[in-house]
């Protein structure tokens, strides 16, 4: 493996991630009813931002198929099981976890600006600790500790600073700021959940990473046009607003060519980005992932100042690389030198503690 194709593979996870979280942004941004009125109505359809994730995910089966044949070579010589048949329906439960977390967060890029969706997306890792305590009985070292209150300081600084960071303050009010990062905060639950059943799948049952996000796709699919048709039926066709209001939803969608534009490069990007991101996971570490997906978080940050969404605000960056820090030094990805480590994290480093990171196997990770 060169390293031109290493290289390759983590610019084209920052890129299309970068294009995902922006071209979500700029959808929502969209005027799609009265907008030449006082109260011109924009593009809130995050249920229907769902599907179209779920879609550009099931894409990958196509690929799954056209390498299924080198697959079920390697796995001539795999003790594990084969996912096949009526085993892949167990897909659906990390595809449940994965509606719940996506719709969460959609909702929550509505109510605050971008690069704070992303940065406060960080709190993953700290969601990822406590179920590994508590499922997988780990235990979380003291510069882990440490680590993981960086994290915390960052996020709750980037959360301060993100209404003073907004162009237009009306927009993203305090309670509206306060509400989508608990927002977040809770798909960030529903993500790790996500990652424990993949993760339980991946070491009972012979699967590549293509087959479980393309079925996880097939299957999220499936159950969020399901309730779509039955949150439509019971309360959506009455208020031409609501998240599950299926008629006005794709209306929007279709009479706006921006949206649909938007909504195509939505499902390709998410495609391309999971593509690249089970590719990393296979060839790289942890330890890289979290690199790469810092990198992400800094460009989407970038790309909102250049389009003027946001402006520069120093306390922003302050949270920021207090964010970027904890989770670098959390993953392994910076080490401290013994000499300038206090000495009650040196009591830990001398037992010879093994990282979470490092003993949860985890095969497979969308960032």
């Amino acid at each position: 493996m060169t390293r031109w194709f290493v290289a390759s593979l983590c610019t084209g996870l920052i890129i299309t991630g970068c294009v995902n979280s922006v071209a979500t942004k700029s959808q929502d941004n969209q005027c799609v009813r009265d907008c030449d009125g006082p109260s011109p109505v924009l593009f809130n359809q995050p249920v229907l931002q769902t599907l179209q994730m779920f879609i550009g995910e099931m894409a990958l089966l196509v690929a799954f198929w056209f390498a299924r044949g080198s697959a079920s070579a390697t796995s001539a010589n795999n003790s594990k099981q084969l996912l096949t048949g009526n085993k892949t329906t167990i897909l659906s439960l990390p595809a449940i976890c994965d509606i719940l977390a996506t719709t969460l967060m959609n909702i929550a890029l509505t109510m605050i600006p971008v690069s704070v969706y992303q940065m406060a997306r960080g709190a993953l890792i700290i969601v990822v600790a406590i179920f590994s305590v508590v499922f997988l009985d780990h235990r979380i070292s003291r510069l882990e500790w440490s680590a993981l209150a960086l994290v915390v300081l960052g996020v709750t600084v980037v959360g301060c600073s993100g209404q003073e960071s907004s162009v237009d303050s009306e927009s993203f009010a305090s309670f509206s700021l306060v509400g989508g990062i608990l927002l977040i905060l809770l798909a960030q639950v529903f993500m790790a959940t996500q990652f424990v059943f993949e993760e339980h799948i991946m070491h009972r049952w012979d699967v590549i990473p293509l087959q479980l996000v393309g079925f996880e796709g097939f299957f999220g699919a499936l159950v969020t046009l399901l309730l779509f048709v039955i949150g439509h039926g019971i309360s959506g066709h009455k208020n031409p607003n609501s998240y599950f209001n299926l008629n006005q939803a794709f209306t929007d969608m279709f009479s706006n060519d921006s949206v649909l534009y938007s909504s195509v490069v939505i499902m390709m990007s998410i495609a391309c980005f999971n593509y690249f991101g089970t590719s990393i996971t296979k060839h790289l570490n942890a330890t890289s992932r979290s690199t790469v997906d810092t990198c992400r978080t800094l460009m989407v940050w970038c790309v909102s100042l250049s389009l003027g969404w946001e402006k520069f605000n120093a306390v922003q960056l302050c949270g920021f690389i207090l964010l970027v820090m904890g989770t670098l030094i959390f993953n392994g990805a910076i080490e401290i030198p013994d000499g300038y480590m206090p000495k009650f994290l040196l009591d830990d480093r001398k037992q010879g503690y093994t990282r979470i990171v490092d003993s949860v196997d985890e095969e497979i990770e969308r960032f």
